[in-house]
């Protein structure tokens, strides 16, 4: 008889095998499909590099391809740059390299007007477009009162052309006074930053006017500074009948607290890098506001910039407020701005006229103008050496009007 309490053994389940899942396999065919697009795309771009000129140049920055080729191409540039400067071809003599690796050696003659920045400028970026260097520039006295400016261009740490640049002596006048100088300043690029790169690689010597804040000025200011582009900070200040008229973001107020507008302007001068001044984009309320002008020119002190005063309000504290801070303080000789945004170039023309015949009355000479496609199309011929007719284009820090003693 069974004993109902008693459970019989029994030989427990054995668990069933588990089927292993095999990992999905790309098929070989795919793999090699793979390789061969991977090849071809490799071979196709070093065939580009090979092939173009700034592909040759940047395979020779690694210390390959043909070095004889790449010095041929930088040889090419840079007599396109001497031509769009306006210097005769029989001007230029090139000559051979002392020995194997050593540079190639111009001399170029430059006549008595003639402006040795906007020479420098025209050679200089033709080579850093193609992707070349400037290793060294440095500017001399000559024995006869000529002026010499020799250029080491090339690859990094490697000088393929050694270029230098002659300006002839004024002939004998009793007069020692020299060339005047007049600085470009170009300003209103908003926050389209292709166009602003555009204009930022004309060949024609001129500093930027860059605002703040704009969605756009990081790169902005980083790309002015890569085309070394001398850069003046733009503050947006309170106008009159503000918010109506807005100069843009971050506008420094009458209403604001001295440390805050202190404090922003530090900020904003540590974020565009290195600036040769500040200017005003309007404020014809915040000039007129003794202690707004005091917290932005506390900062500027600090860090010895000048403040550009563009077109002062008829109550403005800025020029007397900056005497009494020890504050460089200047203001532009003629703004180009409504003749910027007519229909033609006519009210360009003839106001570039009068400014260059007053040009050549003074020392020293900085102009503004506003960025328009007229403007950018105008800019060119207006720049030439037969149009300035003895006037150096020079860099706006060597303009600004300065106290001997600060």
């Amino acid at each position: 008889m069974t004993n109902p309490g008693h459970i019989p053994n029994v030989a427990p389940l054995s668990p069933m095998p588990r089927k292993r899942r095999r990992s999905p396999a790309l098929p070989r065919t795919l793999i090699v499909l793979a390789v061969t697009v991977l090849l071809l795309v490799l071979g196709g771009e070093t065939w580009r590099l090979t092939r173009s000129d700034q592909g040759r140049v940047a395979m020779a920055r690694w210390g390959l391809g043909d070095r004889d080729r790449v010095v041929a191409l930088f040889a090419r540039e840079i007599r396109d740059g001497l031509a769009a400067a306006g210097v005769p071809a029989d001007s230029v003599r090139e000559r051979e390299p002392r020995g194997e690796q050593g540079a190639v050696r111009w001399r170029v003659g430059l006549r008595p007007e003639a402006s040795l920045l906007q020479a420098n400028y025209a050679v200089s970026r033709r080579v850093e477009e193609l992707g070349g260097v400037v290793l060294s520039g440095r500017e001399t006295p000559g024995a006869r009162g000529e002026t010499r400016l020799t250029l080491l261009l090339g690859l990094p740490k490697r000088g393929l052309h050694e270029v230098l640049l002659v300006r002839e002596a004024l002939p004998e006048e009793p007069s020692e006074r020299p060339a005047p100088r007049l600085a470009l300043v170009l300003f209103g690029f908003g926050d389209d930053l292709d166009g602003a790169v555009r204009v930022f690689g004309m060949p024609v010597p001129f500093a930027v006017a860059l605002a703040p804040d704009t969605k756009t000025s990081g790169a902005m200011f980083r790309a002015a500074h890569e085309q070394g582009r001398e850069v003046v900070l733009h503050i947006p200040l309170e106008p009159v009948n503000y918010p109506q008229l807005n100069p843009g973001p971050g506008t420094l107020l009458v209403t604001m607290k001295p440390d805050r507008a202190t404090g922003t302007m530090r900020r904003w001068l540590d974020r565009s890098g290195a600036v040769v001044g500040v200017a005003n984009h309007m404020g014809s309320l915040a000039t007129q506001d003794m202690t707004l002008m005091g917290a932005v020119y506390r900062e500027l002190k600090r860090r010895h910039l000048p403040f550009i005063h563009v077109r002062p309000a008829a109550g403005s504290v800025c020029r007397p407020l900056a005497a009494e801070m020890g504050v460089i303080y200047d203001e532009p000789d003629a703004v180009l701005d409504a003749e910027a945004r007519a229909k033609t170039t006519k009210a360009l023309d003839q106001r570039w006229s009068e400014i260059l015949e007053q040009a050549r009355e003074r020392k020293r000479t900085a102009v503004w103008v506003r960025v328009t496609p007229l403007t950018r199309e105008w800019l060119g011929r207006a720049t030439t050496v037969k149009r300035l007719g003895g006037v150096d284009l020079a860099p706006l820090s060597g303009v600004i009007r300065r106290p001997a003693v600060l």
